[in-house]
């Protein structure tokens, strides 16, 4: 139990850092924005390229990615359907919406907690990749797209806003490298990977550079969103997890624990510094990255006391 509370304190820790800083104002009134454009053209690209890069591309295809992915993308989907078609809201919206209850904080504190609670960090790496190659880059295609220009009927349209995409392009990099065993000489990637090292830190400092002002109760139109981005994620998700990885593929013990674990970490951060970057559903994102980790907490520790 203890890492588990570990894990939180980091990221709070670094948070309180980013919350400071914005109190403080000394980096200026765009210093959130900044900090957001950083981790999302130079940050996440390289932290992608060097994680997949050394990462055997075998580890996303296995069974115990069916429960985790699987139930990521099941509730995703529906919260998209819920939010587009049911509740009439934007493309934008629904797709941050799916995102929130799909794209895990795998990275800072899925990993301690994979360390620390599960004893092998190799629970952690088939989830990311999953994200990394998969969900992050169809939801910004579908971002992209759904921001064209509609006059632009140009078949390839749709597709250049994809492709120059720097989270893209540094998923692709890291495929193309670990599928075919390149290394960039060592002067080369140790660049990239320093640079990669700043995108965690980096998106949970603007994060707690944008509570400067403080937490309100959500406003009343996106409060109802909210609750249904919250049931999903920490109840529907796990639950689903533990069906599809126990009864239906048999998973038990600490396997099965990993899998349900995974399914119920909070939204990443990623998801807000992706929305600020698309200037869509930013306090929405927001809100649900604050409220899914601080419920995290009760949610982890129950499912430690139950399967662990």
């Amino acid at each position: 139990m203890l890492a588990v509370f570990e894990g939180f304190a980091v990221i709070a820790g670094v948070i309180l850092v980013g919350f400071m800083l914005g109190r403080s104002e000394v980096l200026g009134p765009t210093g959130q924005q900044v900090i957001a454009k950083l981790v999302f053209y130079a940050g996440t690209p390289a932290l992608l390229y060097v994680t997949v890069a050394d990462t055997d591309l075998g580890l996303i295809f296995n069974t115990a990615l069916l429960a985790t992915g699987g139930s990521a993308v099941i509730v995703g989907l529906l919260l998209f359907v819920l939010t587009r078609y049911i509740r009439r809201r934007s493309t934008g919206e629904a797709m941050f919406s799916a995102w929130a209850v799909s794209y895990v904080n795998i990275g800072n504190l899925g990993i301690p907690i994979a360390a620390y609670v599960l004893h092998d960090i190799g629970y952690v790496a088939p989830v990311l990749l999953f994200q990394l190659l998969i969900l992050a880059p169809i939801g910004m295609a579908v971002l992209d797209a759904a921001g064209k220009k509609k006059h632009d009927q140009r078949w390839y349209s749709g597709v250049l806003p994809v492709l120059r995409n720097p989270i893209v392009l540094g998923a692709a990099a890291g495929v193309a490298a670990s599928a075919t065993g390149f290394e960039l000489p060592r002067f080369i990637f140790e660049p990239i990977d320093m640079i990669g090292a700043t995108a965690v830190p980096g998106a949970l400092l603007a994060f707690g550079i944008s509570l400067k002002d403080g937490w309100a109760l959500p406003a009343p139109g996106t409060r109802k969103q909210l609750t249904y981005i919250t049931i999903a994620k920490q109840v529907i998700q796990p639950v689903l997890a533990w069906v599809i990885g126990g009864p239906l593929l048999g998973y038990s013990g600490i396997a099965l624990f990993a899998i349900v674990v995974t399914s119920a970490l909070p939204t990443a951060q990623n998801v807000y510094i992706y929305s600020m970057q698309y200037r869509q559903s930013e306090a929405l994102m927001r809100d649900a990255v604050f409220i899914t980790t601080v419920l995290a907490v009760p949610t982890l520790v129950i499912i430690a006391a139950l399967l662990g």
